[in-house]
């Protein structure tokens, strides 16, 4: 496997990280482990258009619920509020 040298980490995000790996019962180097596997997952997760997909559904369920609806133009009311 590889390994990752971490050079200038903030002392107090260090010690930060020591107290979640012992809430957690890890080692920091597991803590550390774990928290980048999230974070690659994440990433992961987010470029694979999964979450494309739920803004889809959001838009898709947006129209439904919005369609037939008429809503006033708001630009009178910007003019109004920019002649203040």
């Amino acid at each position: 496997m590889a390994q990752i040298l971490v050079e200038n980490l903030d002392p107090i995000i260090l010690k930060k990280l020591e107290t979640i790996a012992k809430q957690h019962g890890r080692s920091l180097q597991e803590e550390l482990k774990q928290i980048l596997q999230q974070a690659a997952e994440k990433a992961t997760y987010y470029h694979t258009g999964s979450d494309m997909d739920k803004a889809r559904e959001a838009v898709a369920r947006a129209q439904v619920r919005y369609t037939g609806k008429i809503f006033s133009d708001s630009t009178e009311l910007i003019c109004e509020d920019r002649e203040r």
